[in-house]
C-alpha cells in the first residue's frame, strides 16, 4: 500500500517496497472521470462542484517499482477514518 504525506501544500507518496520512505516520482496523470455535481452533496454541508477521479502514475527511482495512485471525490467524503473503514469493509486507504 502506498502511503502519502502532505507537506507544504503538496502530496508526496512513499514507496511501499523501500524501507526508508523513499519518495515516488509522479510520471503522468489521467482524468478518469469528470462530471458535474456530486451524489454526496445532499448529505453534506459543503457542496462539491463536480465528481472526479484522477489517476497518477508513480515510480520509485530507488527500486524501480511502478504503480498508480487514485484521487477521487466519488466515494464517501465525510466522517472519521474509522467510519470509512466500516463503510468499506476494512479498507479506506492509508493516512
Amino acid at each position: 500500500m502506498i502511503r502519502k504525506v502532505s507537506i507544504f501544500g503538496g502530496y508526496y507518496f512513499f514507496c511501499p517496497t523501500c524501507s526508508d520512505d523513499h519518495i515516488m516520482r509522479i510520471l503522468d496523470y489521467n482524468v478518469v472521470n469528470d462530471e458535474p455535481g456530486n451524489a454526496y452533496n445532499p448529505q453534506m454541508h459543503s457542496k462539491a462542484v463536480r465528481t472526479f477521479t484522477m489517476e497518477f502514475k508513480v515510480h520509485c527511482e530507488q527500486c524501480g517499482l511502478n504503480d498508480f495512485v487514485k484521487v477521487s471525490n466519488g466515494g464517501w467524503q465525510g466522517g472519521t477514518y474509522a467510519d470509512a473503514l466500516r463503510r468499506t469493509g476494512g479498507y479506506a486507504g492509508d493516512r
